[in-house]
C-alpha cells in the first residue's frame, strides 16, 4: 500500500497507512494542513502575490487624471505582479481586468481582450469589462463585436459597478494611493457610460440603423465640449442617416480609448 506526504513543523514526512491515525490526531500543524488546505493555499498564493507588489500610485494617478497611461510604466514590475496574480488566482475577476490594461497599453491588444473576457466571464456586472472590450473591438473595426459589449456596458446598474471597485481587494490597493476615491470613481464612470452610448450610437450609424442611434443619443446628456460636439455631430449624422466620415472616426479614436476606471 502507498503513504501519502504530510508536512510537519520538521519537513515533509511519510506517512504509512496505519500511521497516519496516530500522527492526524498529535501533530496540530498537520490537523490544520488537512482540514484548512483550502485556506492554507489561498493565504501561500497572497503571501507569494505580496513578494511582487509593486508602487501602484501611478495606478491612482491614472484614475485621478492627470497622469496617462505609458507603456514603460506598465511593463516590468507592474504587469509581473498582474500575471503573477492572474495565474495563481485565476478565478479573482480584477486580477485579470489590470493585466488586460497593461496588456493593452504595452501594445497586446489581443491578449488585453483575453483578460478582459475572462474579467467579464468571472463577473458579469462590472461596467468597465464591457467597456473596454467595446472600445478596443472598435478600434479594431469589429463593429458588430462592439454593439454587442456596448450595449451590455450600459444595462448594468452603476452602484454594482461603483459596489465592486470600493470592495475588492485588489482595486483598493490603488484607493489607498487617493484621499476620498468615492466621487472620482463616480465621475469617471458617468463619463465612461456617455462615452459608451456614443461610441455605441457611432456603431448603429454605421450599421444605417439611424432610428436606433437617434434613441441611444437622445437619452445621453453631454457633459463637456468633446461630447456635446460629437453629440451634435452624431444626432445630425443619424437624423439624416449619414454615413460616419473618415474625420469623425479619427477624432473619435483620438478622444476615446481604454479606461482604468
Amino acid at each position: 500500500m502507498f503513504g501519502f506526504l504530510a508536512m510537519t513543523q520538521l519537513g515533509w514526512l511519510w506517512l504509512a497507512p496505519g500511521s497516519f491515525k496516530s500522527v492526524w490526531s498529535k501533530n496540530p500543524l498537520v490537523v490544520h494542513i488537512i482540514r484548512e488546505h483550502h485556506s492554507v493555499e489561498k493565504k501561500a498564493k497572497l503571501l507569494t502575490i505580496s513578494y511582487y507588489y509593486p508602487d501602484l500610485s501611478y495606478f491612482a494617478r491614472i484614475a485621478i487624471g492627470p497622469e496617462q497611461p505609458n507603456k514603460g510604466k506598465l511593463g516590468g514590475s507592474v504587469h509581473d505582479y498582474y500575471q503573477i496574480a492572474a495565474d495563481l488566482l485565476p478565478d479573482v475577476d480584477s486580477a485579470h481586468f489590470l493585466l488586460g490594461f497593461c496588456e493593452y497599453y504595452m501594445g497586446n491588444s489581443d491578449e488585453a481582450i483575453a483578460q478582459y473576457e475572462k474579467s467579464a466571464g468571472l463577473d458579469p456586472y462590472f461596467f468597465w469589462s464591457y467597456y473596454n472590450l467595446g472600445v478596443i473591438y472598435f478600434k479594431k473595426g469589429d463593429f458588430l463585436k462592439s454593439t454587442f459589449v456596448l450595449n451590455k456596458a450600459l444595462s448594468l446598474k452603476s452602484e454594482i459597478t461603483l459596489g465592486i471597485l470600493h470592495q475588492n481587494p485588489f482595486y483598493q490597493q490603488i484607493w489607498r494611493y487617493i484621499d476620498d476615491p468615492a466621487p472620482i470613481l463616480e465621475s469617471n464612470l458617468s463619463e465612461g457610460q456617455k462615452d459608451a452610448a456614443l461610441l455605441l450610437a457611432d456603431c448603429f450609424v454605421k450599421a444605417g440603423w439611424g432610428p436606433q442611434a437617434l434613441q441611444i443619443i437622445n437619452s445621453v446628456e453631454p457633459g463637456n465640449s468633446w461630447h456635446q460636439g460629437l453629440w451634435e455631430y452624431l444626432h445630425k449624422k443619424a437624423n439624416k442617416r449619414q454615413a460616419i466620415t473618415d474625420d469623425l472616426d479619427r477624432l473619435i479614436q483620438e478622444q476615446i480609448s481604454v479606461r482604468l476606471f
